[in-house]
Parts: structure tokens; C-alpha cells; sequence
């Protein structure tokens, strides 16, 4: 949508054209003569100029899309995500050699899909996804290493805390202050999911390594979401312009930990029909289902998305039950019920507004 705003040749020393603080509109000059009638009646003619604004993304502002789109997105991204680990778990490579090969083979795919969107990928626009791209590489290692160790459940409820997660410790990246509410309830989801953890039945597996791995999967992919928030908020990056810079980063932060730790018989464990396994984790989990979501984050706040995405744990645990048969007693299922109420309760009051930190840039860009 454009707007046009007429300016009468004098008003020129009071609008900044050109300036490079534009906030990432784009404008356009147009001009033309204006016939008004003053208050005495006396007709006048003068050269006007009109500044026609066709907005792009900029701080504060999601640009509109229908309901039905985003909702569709989202869909998607709740099935291919929830469907990734118990589908990782069919791999048996060791977890970071798994990864490795994830991201250097995603990397080629990503870059002649943005070229062929007319979208190739620059330096101006890859380096804004390095520390996105860091956070995601670690976070998938931990991953790997979560459901190599222990259940898809464990790592699936740790991953339900991320919306209170958001709330409690992102206050300066969302602009959003929590209240004793959210605190609570957001407790309260921690004690559901000590539940889950505690009371598995036969079969089920958990460790304290699992346990931990969790953890640090989730900090990681937390902070990976919010990053990648805050980019795709602040700078006019098409979504797989952006993943192309992600996968680059996550690449180049798991080769070194890779070759620290793992042997050359590690590299030739992965065959077989771990090649098929993980072609469908590059494509669909890996691929579409983090460039759909980074297209996502344009439009639905990051509370709004990251409540949605609790669906995706559902999927991973009945997935998991299908495919590994990793068996559910009665109080992982209560447990899981308290967590998922306790999340709900934090999204369903909105947090005290205050505006975002600013960490050095103060108008979005747009990046070529």
C-alpha cells in the first residue's frame, strides 16, 4: 500500500528524502501544480510535490498478511518441525557429524534457491544471520545429542517452556515487561515438566546428560528464535535470503567442534538409509520448514508464533510413539497437560509494554 502526501515546495526543508533514515521506505518524488482557495476566497496556484511512501519493514511495525496465510504457514512448520526429531532419531551417525553434514549440504541447496528467487545472497546480508546461525548450529548438535541419549518427550517438553522463556528473559529484544502472572504460572509449567521427566515408565529413556542436553538445545534455539525475530524485524531480508546466511553460520560454528571430537570412522558412519533420513530433515524440517517460519516472523509476534508452536511437540510425541514406540504412563500425560496449561496462561495475558532496547541500530534497513 502507498501513501501519497502532498508538500508545497516550502515544506521540502521539513521532510527528509533521501537521507538514509528513511526506516526502510522507499519514496518517490512526484510533482505537479496544486489550485487551492485560501480563507479570503483568493485562488492560488502553486508547484506541489507529492511523496509517494511505499513502506517496507520497519521497527515496531508487522506488515499484514490474512489470517488464513499466516495460519497456513504455521501448519506447516508444526508438522515438518514435529516430525524432525523423532525422524533425526532414525540416523545413526554420531549427533555433530549428522549436523555437519545437515549444513554444508543445505548451504549449495539454500544459495541456488535464493538466486533462482532473484534473491542472491551478500555480505550485507549474511552477516546480519551470524550470531542467528551460531545459535542455531549449537542448538541442533544439542539436539541430536538429546534424542541419541534419551525420549523425543524430554526434549519436546523442554521445548514447550519457550514461550515463557520469551517472556521472562527477552523483555529488552520483544519490548515486553512480565507480571507475577507470567512468573507463576510459568513455574508452574517448569514443575509439569519435572513431572514428564520423573514419571516415565518402562522403556522410557532419561539421563541426566539428556536431561541437560535439553536444556542447552532450548537456550540455544531461544535465543536463535529471537534473533532471528529481531533481524527479519529490523531489515528487509527475503526469508531465504535469510536462511541461506543462517546455514553458513551454523556450518562454519559445528566444523570446528567436529573435527575436535569425532574420529574419521565417525565420518563414514552415516549410509545407508541415513541418507534418506537425512535428506528429508535437509528439505522439509531443516529447508522449508525455517524458511517458512522466518517468512512467519515477519508478520506474527514472536509470544503469538512461539504459543502456536506447542502443537509441534504433540506431533513429535505421537510420532515418536509410532516410529521408536516410546511408551506415555498417565501422569507424563497429566504432566505434559499442566505444561501446556501453564504456557497458555502466560500468552493468555499480554505483558506490560515498554520499547525495546536498542542494541546500536535505530532504523531498519533494507539489505540487496
Amino acid at each position: 500500500m502507498k501513501a501519497t502526501i502532498p508538500l508545497t515546495d516550502g515544506d521540502f526543508d521539513h521532510v527528509a528524502i533521501g537521507n538514509g533514515h528513511s526506516g526502510g521506505d522507499r519514496h518517490r518524488r512526484v510533482h505537479g501544480v496544486n489550485t487551492f482557495r485560501n480563507v479570503n476566497g483568493e485562488i492560488h496556484h502553486c508547484q506541489t510535490s507529492y511523496l509517494t511512501i511505499t513502506p517496507t519493514a520497519s521497527r515496531g511495525t508487522q506488515p499484514k498478511v490474512r489470517t488464513s496465510q499466516s495460519g497456513s504457514a504455521l501448519a506447516f512448520v508444526i508438522l515438518v518441525w514435529g516430525l524432525g526429531p523423532p525422524i533425526s532419531k532414525l540416523i545413526s551417525a554420531p549427533a555433530v557429524i549428522s549436523v555437519l553434514y545437515r549444513f554444508w549440504l543445505s548451504v549449495p541447496i539454500l544459495f541456488v534457491l535464493a538466486m533462482l528467487r532473484g534473491v542472491k545472497p551478500t555480505w550485507e546480508s549474511v552477516r546480519h544471520a551470524v550470531l542467528a546461525g551460531a545459535a542455531f548450529g549449537i542448538n541442533l548438535v544439542f539436539v541430536f545429542l538429546t534424542i541419541n541419549e534419551g525420549a523425543v518427550a524430554v526434549l519436546s517438553v523442554f521445548a514447550a517452556m519457550q514461550p515463557g522463556i520469551i517472556l521472562l528473559v527477552a523483555g529488552p529484544f520483544l519490548g515486553e515487561r512480565p507480571t507475577i502472572w507470567h512468573v507463576v504460572w510459568t513455574f508452574i509449567g517448569i514443575g509439569g515438566t519435572a513431572i514428564v521427566v520423573a514419571t516415565g515408565g518402562d522403556g522410557f529413556e532419561v539421563s541426566a546428560a539428556a536431561l541437560i542436553y535439553a536444556a542447552v538445545s532450548q537456550f540455544f534455539f531461544t535465543a536463535y528464535f529471537l534473533l532471528t525475530k529481531r533481524e527479519r524485524s529490523r531489515h528487509d531480508i527475503d526469508a531465504v535470503q535469510w536462511m541461506s546466511g543462517v546455514v553458513i553460520w551454523a556450518a562454519i560454528a559445528v566444523t570446528p567442534w567436529a573435527l575436535l571430537t569425532s574420529t574419521s570412522q565417525d565420518y563414514r558412519a552415516i549410509g545407508g538409509l541415513d541418507w534418506l533420513w537425512l535428506a528429508i530433515i535437509i528439505v522439509f524440517t531443516g529447508g522449508l520448514g525455517h524458511i517458512v517460519m522466518a517468512w512467519v516472523h515477519r508478520y506474527v509476534d514472536a509470544s503469538r508464533s512461539s504459543l502456536y508452536l506447542l502443537s509441534m511437540n504433540i506431533v513429535a510425541i505421537l510420532a515418536a510413539w509410532i516410529i521408536h514406540d516410546e511408551p506415555l504412563t498417565l501422569l507424563q500425560i497429566l504432566g505434559g497437560v499442566v505444561v501446556f496449561t501453564a504456557v497458555a496462561a502466560v500468552i493468555s495475558r499480554p505483558p506490560d509494554r515498554r520499547d525495546p532496547i536498542d542494541f546500536g541500530q535505530k532504523d531498519a534497513q533494507t539489505v540487496g
